[in-house]
């Protein structure tokens, strides 16, 4: 027996508002003008006249690209990727997430695998994700229940990191505070400059490297 490979839809939006709702048994729907082209399970939609609202199937892999129009994606949703300007970014749901935006501030419910944003003045806030690999420039990180490892990177942001499991931790930034919260009993190694790459000594779970030149950094376990 063998299973439909998921639809995927791409979207090219420029600065009209985009809505993506995603649950079981839906079918592809399309509110609001543009062109759209259907070829298999792939579909693409482009040259929008106004806002639009797509409702999907559950599992749905989806591009999106805007240059300044809001996206809202709800529902659970494959995988997620966003190429936008400026303009709020939220999604609920996604098995992946990578977005790439100039000063959206983006904020990311539950995704089950690697969650990727890259930013350079907007917020990013997660809920919850496997492996975070978050970087920007002047705004906040702010990642809850990460269960896997976590790359996050900031100029003058502030970082806020609460692992749910022991796993490595990579977190920098010049200016802005670093706070790492642990579950209870992980035993965290935080190398000093000069003992980078070195082998983690026995009995710690997990590494954590939070480095800022300017902030104060604190790691707890809760």
């Amino acid at each position: 027996m063998t299973t439909a490979a998921p639809m995927t839809v791409r979207i090219s939006a420029g600065n009209n508002r985009v809505e993506v709702v995603a649950a079981a048994g839906q079918v592809f729907r399309l509110e609001g003008q543009a062109t759209v082209e259907e070829v298999g399970d792939q579909v693409t939609i482009s040259r929008p006249e106004s806002k639009l609202r797509v409702s999907v199937p559950a599992g749905t892999n989806l591009v999106i690209g805007t240059t300044s129009g809001r996206i809202g994606i709800s529902g659970p949703l494959g995988h997620v990727a966003v190429v936008t300007e400026s303009g709020r970014v939220e999604v609920e749901s996604a098995e992946s997430v990578d977005i790439r935006t100039r000063s959206s501030r983006v904020a990311v419910g539950k995704v089950a695998g690697v969650c990727r944003v890259r930013s350079t003045s907007g917020k990013v806030e997660v809920g919850s994700c496997g492996d975070a690999d978050i970087a920007g420039d002047s705004g906040q990180i702010e990642l809850q229940r990460v269960a896997g490892s976590v790359e996050a990177h900031s100029v003058s942001g502030r970082i806020e990191l609460s692992m749910a499991a022991a796993n490595d931790i990579t977190a920098e930034t010049v200016t802005g505070r670093i706070e790492v919260s642990l579950p209870e009993g992980i035993v965290a190694y935080q190398p000093s400059q000069s003992e980078l790459g070195t082998l983690r000594p026995p009995g710690c779970d997990c590494t954590v490297v939070a480095r800022s030149t300017t902030g104060k950094v604190v790691v707890t376990s809760r």
